[in-house]
């Protein structure tokens, strides 16, 4: 039988999955998603075992109309390292997992989803490291992926016709791009002010998020209460526009526009707390957009969005101008709408 290295045996102790060995699935990563236990049950259920918790995000990224569902395990014992500002700072074998899901009739409320993917982010010895699990039709199983898939999603759209959309299941190499600063990857959506809201409805507790890690203990140490603690706007919700614009920018850009990140060299930060409007692109000519600014003068012209190059590459789909550049193909109509009525909005007088 083949050792069990100490993170295969870690996964031993949490789920009970045998180690090497014709009888088990061998060590991690493994080339089926059941076999990391993470979920109790029928599989497409996504029931999380006892050691897995579900959460959510106040500002998510668009992933061309995707739902998620997002988990995460710690090691037995393991503790986050809590910080105001991202990262939050993670032991070895800490596990993200990410399920993208499509809603196959967008005619009714009924629930008739799809599941298409599911991403793992696992803190190895050598960092965080990506695998990519793609589900198969009958939503019985997912296999590993390496190279990324096209997926045809069948779906009714809201008027009742058939449609049919491409989605872009990524290469594994390629999930540096946006988790990546200064060469070295970090996890995205768990920070403090995108979990300092309230748990997923159909969580097993119910309540804020940050309240709720402190009661079980998942923090080093003393947290205070999450209505101290700064979060961010929910993009959709009636708060401030303000808040909520600079929420969505931070969820769907600051990945890569930020220092360290891959559009760091641009100047342009959209970190939620980047107090200089310049910085956030506010009368800011690019330092090299080319075509991408389809004719446009400065990154965010303040009451002008159609003279704004950001909402320009917002709206569109070529390869070779949208942003974000991954992972979507599509526009997000609603972040696209959220964005022109807050550049509308801006005070400052006109760039010159």
């Amino acid at each position: 039988m083949k050792p069990c290295t100490r993170y295969a045996a870690s996964l031993l102790f949490a789920t009970g999955l045998a180690c090497g060995g014709d009888e088990g699935p061998g060590d991690p990563p493994y080339e089926k998603l059941s076999d990391w236990g993470f979920f109790e049950g029928d599989l497409v259920d996504q029931r999380p075992a006892a050691d897995v918790i579900g959460y959510t995000v106040a500002a998510p990224l668009w992933a061309d109309f995707a739902g998620k569902g997002r988990y995460m395990r710690l090691p037995p014992g393991g503790k986050i390292g809590y910080v105001d500002q991202d990262p939050w700072s993670f032991p070895d074998e800490t596990i993200f997992i990410k399920t993208f899901f499509f809603d196959t009739d967008r005619s009714d409320d009924a629930n008739t989803a799809r599941i298409v993917e599911t991403r793992l982010l696992v803190l190895e010895d050598t960092g965080w490291e990506s695998y990519i699990y793609v589900w198969d039709d009958a939503q019985r199983e997912a296999t590993r992926v390496k190279g990324g898939a096209d997926v045809d999603i069948e779906y009714v759209d809201s008027s009742g016709q058939a449609q049919t959309q491409l989605y872009l299941v990524p290469d594994q190499n390629t999930c540096g791009d946006c988790h990546a600063r200064d060469d070295v990857a970090f996890v995205l959506g768990p920070i403090t002010h995108q979990l300092n809201v309230d748990a997923p409805a159909d969580a097993a507790m119910q309540g804020n998020q940050i309240d709720l890690f402190s009661e079980l203990g998942l923090f080093e140490g003393a947290v205070a209460p999450a209505a101290t603690l700064p979060a961010f706007a929910q993009p959709a919700g009636g708060g401030d526009l303000d808040a909520r614009a600079r929420a969505y920018l931070h969820g769907n850009c600051s990945h890569c526009h930020r220092p360290g990140g891959g559009g760091g060299p641009s100047g342009l930060s959209f970190l939620a707390w980047e107090q200089t409007p310049a910085k956030y692109g506010v009368c800011k000519v690019p330092a090299a957009a080319g075509g991408g600014a389809g004719g446009r003068r400065v990154d965010i012209a303040p009451g002008d969005p159609e003279g704004s190059i950001v909402l320009f590459r917002m709206q569109s789909v070529d390869p070779e101008i949208k942003m974000p550049e991954l992972p979507s193909l599509l526009s997000d109509d609603f972040g696209v709408e959220l964005i022109r009525e807050w550049i509308t909005a801006l005070p400052d007088p006109p760039c010159e």
